[in-house]
């Protein structure tokens, strides 16, 4: 059992870019301030290079993919939490806020999933069973990056440039991902091929973008995304609300 010849070359293109990638964020020292981010880099490494240590098939194969899998499902919800860190750096009410939002949201999902499980069709293997509960996790933390890119977009907060690039990319990066999981819960082997080879196309060309633009000056450089067609007078009234609520939100923490 072997993969199509044009996965096999877009699985040592990606495992490239993935290589540069990690070297990128440890030689501009970014890999100790998105320590989940770069983790997750290292074991999608491990992944994605794995048809080029492993026979595709073998047993091996299937049970380091699943553990890799395992570890990055958790690795998407750390990073979701970082991005929350990073973006809220001033707004820590808020912050936290997001994250008892988002941990809720990830407990809910999982207790909807087991529920639906009783009365539909059951999973024929250990990874169709791992694939319907991390489809749950993955819907419920696209919501929440939408949200993020929806923040990033709306409110004219000063954010690092990097903090721009790593959350517009990831938001792209883990939209196709959640893509590929709900077209393979669904069971159209159709279109799963195809859009398994058009993730991977994503995948590499997101990780390429971060491995260009991803670099130390961008912790340093400040830039505004949000609001930008509104006049200043507008976007101070926006950040003066938007600080009231967060101070609001710690204050109600602290009682």
């Amino acid at each position: 059992m072997h993969l199509p010849l044009h996965e096999y070359i877009l699985a040592s293109v990606g495992s490239v870019a993935l290589a540069c990638l990690s070297v990128r964020l440890v030689v501009s020292r970014l890999a100790s301030v998105y320590k989940f981010f770069f983790f997750y880099v290292l074991v999608d490494l491990i992944q994605t290079s794995e048809p080029f240590w492993l026979r595709f098939g073998s047993n091996w194969y299937g049970h380091i993919f699943l553990i890799t899998e395992g570890i990055m499902l958790c690795l998407y919800v750390l990073i979701v939490f970082e991005l929350y860190s990073v973006l809220f750096k001033e707004l820590k009410g808020i912050a936290r806020l997001a994250q008892r939002f988002t941990a809720f949201a990830l407990v809910a999902s999982v207790a909807i999933a087991l529920a639906l499980r009783t009365v539909l069709p059951q999973p024929r293997s250990v990874i169709e069973v791992f694939f319907y509960f991390e489809s749950a996790v993955i819907l419920s933390l696209a919501a929440f990056i939408l949200l993020i890119t929806a923040f990033v977009v709306y409110y004219p907060v000063p954010l690092y440039r990097n903090v721009v690039i790593y959350s517009m990319g990831y938001a792209v990066y883990f939209l196709s991902k959640a893509a590929l999981l709900f077209l393979n819960n669904a069971g159209n082997s159709a279109w799963i091929r195809l859009w398994s080879t058009l993730a991977l196309v994503v995948s590499i060309a997101t990780v390429g973008f971060w491995t260009v633009f991803l670099n130390r000056a961008g912790e340093q450089r400040t830039i505004v995304v949000g609001r930008r067609w509104a006049d200043s007078t507008a976007q101070q009234q926006i950040l003066k609300r938007l600080n009231e609520l967060n101070e609001s939100l710690a204050r109600a923490r602290g009682k």
